[in-house]
């Protein structure tokens, strides 16, 4: 028998949801026996209409999971049927070279980072043709400023694009995020040149320190992944840092932080280490407490409720931004929480000593999207399986 007001989940921890509210269900939606087979899969990305593009890595391709069945991007697709939208040749010359990150923007264009490939790819909504809009396919920095087809990068992981069409590029091995206008302007300080490339945040020494002015002449340390919300504010995944940073549009308090306009600020806080496993949910993220391992990929909701893949402690974050119910489960604005995956078990013995499972069991979660109706939509990286939770 299942109690009003619990949440299921596999294994045996049950966790409180508001009364009468509905449990969250989670689905596959690519990577069973009939929904084809994908090979560590990374990025994904869900368009206005809620179409799902997925990143198969190994497999050299992206993958889109229409929503509706018809023509979509000169293709002839099936409602929920995965279609090769682009590559699925490892080595050849016009395919995608093991992509790792993707982003939609308000057309339906598609951006895709290939880190291997040092390069952004596009495909734009009218056709599936590889475009080259970043990065020169040779592995460095060379300066900002230069077109963005003429910059070099350094192994781009992520890729985000904000409402208004810019694009916001990881450039993993640089230590610095990138941004690419589309159109002039000024952007977090800095005078743009549409479609040129410029760094927003990091100073290209790998670290934490010197955040106390701007967000490009700070350190950051292996940054993975981007997202922007609908403020114009930068998010940024810092894998080696093990740590959420945000680069706001609009100085004030983000997430219980207090953050001036274009600086930088860690809003999920890894204790400096990340070493794990974290203590337990409902703590505030930007505490010592708020324990990350391994921040793979970040999506903000229209809200603006955060939420994180934290690959190695096999699991999904939440951040909400405004307290509430977030899939039925009360969270307070600015704590951590877990909304699937492996969650601690606080004994006498110790804290964090054993692990049981919400909603399900997940590998590696490495890419993460919101799709209009609120759903979260995760890769997994060692289950070779794309999931919705809903």
């Amino acid at each position: 028998m299942v109690l009003a007001g619990t949440l299921l989940c596999v294994g045996v921890l049950a966790v409180p949801v508001a009364a009468g509210a509905s449990s969250p269900t989670i689905l596959t939606v690519a990577g069973a026996k009939t929904l084809g087979t994908l090979s560590a899969p990374s990025g994904v990305a869900v368009d206005k209409a809620g179409d799902i593009f997925i990143a198969d890595t190994n497999q050299c391709r992206v993958l889109l999971v229409p929503s509706h069945s018809g023509s979509s991007y000169g293709l002839q697709v099936v409602a929920h049927r995965p279609s090769t939208l682009a590559g699925g040749t490892c080595g050849s010359k016009n395919v995608v070279g093991y992509p790792t990150g993707l982003a939609v923007d308000q057309h339906g264009d598609l951006f895709i980072a290939e880190a291997t490939s040092q390069r952004v790819q596009m495909i734009r909504s009218g056709g599936h043709t590889l475009v080259n809009v970043a990065g020169t396919g040779s592995a460095g920095f060379n300066g900002d400023g230069r077109a963005a087809h003429a910059s070099e990068l350094n192994q781009p992981s992520g890729v985000g694009v904000d409402t208004s069409g810019n694009l916001f590029i990881a450039d993993t091995a640089n230590c610095r995020v990138r941004m690419m206008p589309a159109s002039n302007g000024t952007y977090f300080g800095q005078v743009m040149v549409a479609q040129h490339l410029y760094t927003v945040a990091g100073n290209g020494v790998c670290g934490s320190g010197q955040r106390t002015g701007s967000a490009a002449m700070a350190q950051i340390s292996n940054p993975v992944a981007v997202a922007s919300d609908t403020a114009g504010d930068l998010f940024i995944a810092d894998n080696g840092d093990q740590s959420i940073l945000e680069v706001p549009a609009t100085g004030g308090s983000h997430y219980g932080t207090t953050i001036a306009a274009g600086g930088i600020a860690p809003i999920v806080y890894a204790a400096g280490n990340g070493n794990g496993p974290y203590i337990q949910d409902g703590l505030p993220a930007s505490g010592e407490t708020a324990e990350m391992n391994d921040p793979e990929g970040i999506a903000v909701s229209p809200t603006g409720t955060l939420f994180i893949t934290d690959g190695s402690q096999h699991c999904i974050r939440v951040v909400p931004s405004a307290a509430g119910a977030v899939f039925g489960r009360s969270m307070n604005a600015g704590d951590l929480y877990t909304l699937a995956g492996a969650i601690p078990i606080n004994t006498a013995s110790g804290l964090g000593n054993g692990t049981h499972w919400i909603l399900t069991h997940m590998g590696v979660p490495i890419g993460i999207a919101v799709t209009p109706s609120g759903s979260v939509v995760f890769s997994d990286r060692n289950t070779n399986q794309v999931r919705e939770i809903g």
